[in-house]
């Protein structure tokens, strides 16, 4: 009895049992959920094209002979060179399994890289007047470089090297006491390109880039033609040294392949729309802080230096116009908060050493030995600057103006036996932009122009009966720097 009352309960279990399991079988079944794709790596594999833009020069060296019986003549002179580069980059990079990138690239710039000496004598002795205008040009270049770089992200640091190629040239006309001499010549040639940079990231497509590049091409050899009194014509050589440019540059990469893990995708519409979009990208970051840091770059101008040299029965003036260049290295400091979401207000103050001069050194040999030179330019100089930024995604674009400061000098003279010099701490202004671009949570790197203009300095001096005097007009330079910047608060504060 108890055995079928068992059997009873054990049957009647199961067909409870087996309802669910019934009204489950009739319910649509669930799909499972797809895999979620992981976030494709950054990479810097693909092609990429882009535009750039810099400042450089160098100190370029000429040599001149000619047959003028009975004793010849022949000068060696130094001038310094500088000026604007501007030019568009291609290549390919591929990005290693262990992060390592490798590439090559291939640029062509117009330059307004040149040395230029300008100088006219005017003397009560008309046997002494002279006259000169010379420079030595690299026209245009172009590189084909390889690329070796190691990937932090979205941060690239690379080491670059390879040929270089373009076309230079050299101009001089010379009027010196009893002696005319000329040359015009052009040439193209092939040398060497190395340097280094840092690419960092903006978007899956688009990267900004801070580049230092040393460039060296062959010289220019032609034919001197020259004149003297009471003799033929004269025929020599004329010769520079390798014509090579230190410069640093900046610019912008559209890469041909990538994915898009840093901003999102351009807007939609119309060009004006997109680059409003971009200009106006909502800030990702608090640019609120002090901050300190280091830079270093190129500068370089035009300056004139005019002097005279008096004594009873003699005066004569000169008017000297050279171009400036030379290395610029040092720090900021600064505070700046943001207001109003996009925009920033601060201020700078900086301090740096300065090898940006105007000189020209030049050394004849004829009836004798004639050595001649001038330089004159900014030994030191800082500015105090207020800056206005506008903030987009990790970026800062902003605009700068104020105060600059600094040791200006002169040393040596055009002609004889000019021992006149001096050097005084001048005032004066400067304006420029910039931008800047977050790489960590507290280093930013920091791309900027600046145009610091310093009044001049003049002196006098006495050596017997001679009198000299001497004065610059302002001492101004075009600045390109690349630098970093250390945050004291973090971006996300």
């Amino acid at each position: 009895m108890i055995e079928k009352k068992l059997s009873a309960c054990l049957v009647a279990l199961a067909a409870l049992s087996a309802v669910p399991a019934a009204k489950a079988a009739d319910l649509p079944a669930r799909k499972a959920p797809p895999p979620v794709a992981a976030a494709p790596l950054f990479t810097w594999t693909g092609f990429h094209l882009g535009y750039n833009r810099g400042y450089g020069g160098a100190v370029y060296e000429a040599n001149a002979a000619l047959a003028a019986p009975p004793a010849g003549w022949a000068s060696q002179t130094f001038d310094h060179a500088s000026g604007w580069v501007t030019g568009l980059q291609a290549g390919y990079d591929r990005h290693l399994s262990n992060d390592v990138v490798l590439g090559v690239e291939t640029d062509l710039q117009w330059s307004d890289i040149q040395s230029s000496h300008q100088a006219a004598t005017a003397t009560s002795n008309p046997f002494l007047a002279a006259a000169a205008n010379t420079s030595q040009s690299l026209e245009w270049f172009g590189t084909t470089r390889a690329r070796l770089g190691y990937s932090f992200g979205r941060l690239l640091p690379y080491v670059t090297g390879g040929v270089a190629y373009g076309e230079t040239s050299v101009q001089s006309l010379q009027m010196l006491p009893g002696l005319a001499m000329g040359v015009s010549r052009r040439a193209g040639g092939v040398g060497f390109a190395a340097g280094a940079g840092l690419d960092v990231a903006l978007s899956d497509r688009l990267s900004a880039r801070a580049e230092y590049l040393y460039l060296q091409l062959p010289g220019v050899a032609g034919i001197a033609a020259g004149v003297a009194p009471a003799s033929p014509a004269l025929v020599g050589a004329y010769q520079t040294g390798t014509i090579g440019a230190n410069l640093v540059r900046g610019g912008l990469n559209y890469r041909f392949a990538g994915v898009n893990d840093l901003l999102p995708a351009a807007p939609s519409g119309d060009l004006l729309t997109t680059v409003k979009g971009m200009l106006f990208e909502e800030p990702a970051l608090d640019w609120t802080s002090f901050y300190a840091g280091v830079n270093g770059g190129y500068g370089g101008n035009v300056l004139n230096l005019t002097t005279s040299s008096s004594s009873p029965g003699f005066a004569q003036v000169t008017n000297l116009s050279d171009r400036s260049g030379g290395g610029v290295a040092g720090g900021q400091v600064g505070y700046q908060f943001q207001f109003a979401r996009r925009f920033v207000l601060g201020v700078e103050s900086d301090a740096h050493w300065s090898g940006v001069t105007a000189s020209h050194q030049e050394t004849a040999f004829g009836a004798g030995v004639f050595s001649a030179g001038a330089a004159y330019g900014m030994d030191w100089f800082g500015t105090t600057r207020a800056r206005l930024g506008l903030a987009r995604a990790s970026s800062l674009l902003f605009v700068t103006g104020g105060v600059a400061y600094g040791g200006v000098s002169v040393a040596g003279g055009p002609a004889g036996p000019f021992l006149a010099g001096a050097n005084a701490t001048q005032f004066g202004w400067t304006v420029g932009s910039g931008t800047e671009y977050a790489l960590t949570d507290k280093l930013s790197l920091k791309a900027d122009y600046l145009y610091v203009s310093l009044n001049g300095v003049s002196g006098r001096a006495a050596a017997g009966s001679l009198a000299e005097s001497f004065s610059t007009g302002s001492i101004a330079t075009h600045v390109t720097r690349v630098g970093l910047n250390w945050r004291f608060a973090s971006f996300g504060h």
